[in-house]
């Protein structure tokens, strides 16, 4: 009976400890929204410097997440966890730790090349301890555990506050890895001991294929560069706002206090925690991707029309709105199954890789493109030894994300439709 009981719930523990490791990275990628001004006061930064230093995460992002996936079809995915893992602990103790901009950068990249594996290595494991009609759900929680992540690091300024320090908080997120290190260890396992013989068989195809023929088999799937680019223009909201520059835009442009600027941006996180699983059971109940996508980019457009152009809006209006923005951008989790169902299994690793390089491109793209537009209008106020920027900076550089999602619109719809369901 308790072998029976444990059989059934440890796909749960296997990818939902393996999701650990995305919720400590989030914590990670996002904390920069909270600390922006205590980041650039230490280190004497402008806000294009600021915005190169976070972004240098999603650099690494892209440099490595393609090699990553293809890694993850060929080695152990709990043995690339634990290491990257390890990695990404030693360099936020050693970013808390140092003075010097440039180390700060390098910490910040190495960051990033360790996150890489958080996403995909959970899409991988969904996609051998789930069937197809779950996916969609199980990765939207997965996400969802992501964006807790980003609701905690809205917060951790207070933590700053009370501890004097930004590093000794960066050292507390640091240990909490730790924690989650020992749990992934525990609990995280390949795939089923039963199908074994399956994936030693695809090993096998890989194996015959060679490198480079199983590498351009995934990057000829158009499907998987449209999910990807739909993903990477609805993942503004989290990587613009959300990780670096919506504390300082509310505080700004709508005039509220710092506390309640954090809890406002904070809602994205908590549209996505809603947004991500409800997104992922409504396609899996309608056996439809496609349709779905579609109508989340359209309300994600129209809600970020709304916070760009009412500037009447006040505090609980905004908070609902940014709510309802992480709701609807909910809808990008749908394309990991989608691109699960659209590639063959023994792909799943390198189709993922390609998608999430596209995804993390956003904030190698967008966090410097918002940062440079901020200083091409930045009139050489000063506050506090800190560059302030405008109103009409702030509405130049936000233009990004209307556009941005339009252009989700047209990709959504040339996605082709899988009915949830393996095209192999």
């Amino acid at each position: 009976m308790k072998t029976t009981t444990f059989t059934r719930i440890q796909p749960w523990l296997v990818v939902f400890s393996a999701a650990l490791f995305f919720l400590f990275e989030f914590i990670n990628m996002n904390s920069f929204n909270a600390l922006n001004d205590d980041l650039r006061q230490s280190f004497n930064v402008t806000a294009l410097q600021i915005s190169n230093l976070s972004a240098m995460y999603f650099y690494a992002n892209v440099l490595f997440l393609i090699p990553v996936g293809l890694c993850l079809d060929r080695l152990s995915t709990r043995k690339m966890l634990l290491i990257a893992m390890t990695v990404c602990i030693a360099s936020t103790f050693a970013f808390a730790a140092t003075h010097n901009f440039v180390i700060a950068q390098i910490c910040r990249f190495v960051t990033g090349m360790g996150s890489t594996l958080c996403l995909l290595s959970c899409a991988q494991l969904t996609s051998r301890w789930f069937p197809p009609r779950l996916s969609g759900l199980v990765i939207g929680l997965v996400v969802t555990m992501a964006m807790m992540g980003g609701m905690i690091a809205q917060q951790i300024a207070l933590l700053t506050q009370l501890l004097g320090s930004w590093r000794y908080t960066l050292d507390i997120i640091a240990c909490i890895g730790i924690v989650f290190l020992i749990i992934i260890w525990v609990f995280v396992r390949d795939y089923p001991s039963n199908t074994e013989s399956i994936h030693n068989k695809e090993h096998q195809v890989l194996h015959n294929m060679g490198f480079w023929k199983s590498f351009g088999q995934a990057l000829s799937n158009k499907q998987t560069w449209f999910a990807g680019l739909y993903t990477n223009l609805m993942t503004i909201p989290v990587i613009v706002l959300g990780a670096l520059w919506g504390k300082d835009y509310l505080i700004q442009l709508h005039n509220l206090p710092s506390n309640q600027a954090a809890n406002v941006s904070s809602m994205i996180f908590l549209g996505m925690i809603i947004g991500s699983p409800l997104s992922g059971f409504i396609s899996d109940r309608l056996c439809r991707r496609k349709m779905p996508m579609v109508i989340g980019a359209i309300l994600t457009l129209a809600t970020a029309l709304v916070i760009l152009y009412d500037h009447t809006l006040d505090y609980e209006t905004l908070l609902s709105l940014f709510f309802l923005l992480g709701l609807f951008t909910g809808t990008q989790i749908i394309t990991f199954p989608l691109i699960i169902e659209s590639n063959p299994s023994y792909l799943t690793g390198s189709s993922e890789g390609l998608s999430a390089t596209l995804i993390m491109s956003c904030g190698a793209i967008f966090q410097p493109l918002f940062g440079y537009i901020l200083q091409r209008n930045w009139s050489g106020q000063m506050l506090n030894g800190v560059a302030t920027y405008s109103d009409s900076a702030y509405q130049h550089a936000a233009l990004i994300l209307p556009f941005a999602f339009a252009v989700s619109i047209l990709l959504a719809c040339l996605i082709k439709e899988t009915y949830c369901k393996s095209i192999y």
